[in-house]
């Protein structure tokens, strides 16, 4: 079963204002509730999904009927035993190894939901 724990960045997202990149690397532009302006840049990215809210709703029901104690709700998540990750290990093949490949999981107040399978922890930049 799929679970959520925090990631190592702590932050509330109002809302995802651009999401762009290629060559493995992807940057996500966005807004605090504080109305700050930062960026989240995730390098060696092997695959990104980004769909609206309502596309989630049910997954997200069935993530948070379980969460962890001590989990601090904020809009960046890690997802431990991702179906996703399986997912994607079934489609390369053994092409790729997966075993160090995290899964997170980004969303905002608005509608959207981005989930990213990388390598690296994810930096954050304030932008001035």
């Amino acid at each position: 079963m799929e679970k959520l724990t925090n990631c190592e960045i702590i932050i509330d997202i109002e809302s995802i204002e651009n999401i762009s990149g290629g060559n493995q690397t992807f940057e996500v532009l966005f807004s605090t509730k504080e109305k700050q302006k930062c960026k989240l840049i995730f390098k060696q990215v092997w695959d990104v999904r980004w769909s609206i809210e309502n596309a989630s709703i049910d997954r997200f029901c069935e993530l948070r009927k379980n969460l962890p104690e001590g989990l601090i709700d904020n809009n960046i998540f890690v997802v431990e035993n991702s179906e996703y990750i399986k997912y994607f290990e079934r489609q390369v093949s053994g092409t790729r190894p997966v075993y160090n490949l995290k899964h997170y999981i980004l969303y905002d107040n608005v509608d959207s939901t981005i989930d990213i399978l990388t390598l690296n922890s994810p930096v954050l930049e304030v932008l001035p």
